[in-house]
């Protein structure tokens, strides 16, 4: 398996193969040590938890037609942010999935800011 950085650092492939396959697995990423892994069709790519500087749930309100009616369907992601801006947004299977991840996450970097950035006010009355 080869592995991708997400920013300049670079890291051993077999070191990287042996904490991947050891991480807790939830949907397409995997929680290691010292990385965060994410598989995008065939190719896995990691970033160190000292890189990432930002981490939050974005969840999308999709509208959709259902047979009895309209609704939502929502989407979970995952989003990393270093201090060049947003990397990554990771689809996830489900709420609870996100909600584990970001538990582990917070165990894993404690000194890493796990809020969503105020939205940005545009459009109202220039």
């Amino acid at each position: 398996m080869r592995f991708y950085p997400l920013t300049d650092e670079r890291a051993d492939g077999s070191a990287l193969a042996e904490e991947f396959r050891g991480g807790r697995q939830i949907g397409v990423v995997s929680v290691g040590e010292s990385h965060l892994f994410f598989r995008v069709r065939l190719k896995t790519y990691y970033i160190g938890f000292g890189e990432i500087t930002r981490c939050y749930r974005r969840v999308l309100m999709v509208p959709a037609r259902m047979c009895c009616g309209r609704g939502n369907l929502n989407i979970e992601n995952l989003v990393i942010e270093s201090g060049a801006g947003e990397l990554a947004q990771i689809q996830l299977p489900g709420e609870r999935a996100g909600v584990e991840l970001i538990r582990l996450l917070k165990q894993k970097m404690p000194g890493a800011n796990f809020r969503c950035p105020a939205k940005a006010k545009g459009g109202e009355g220039a």
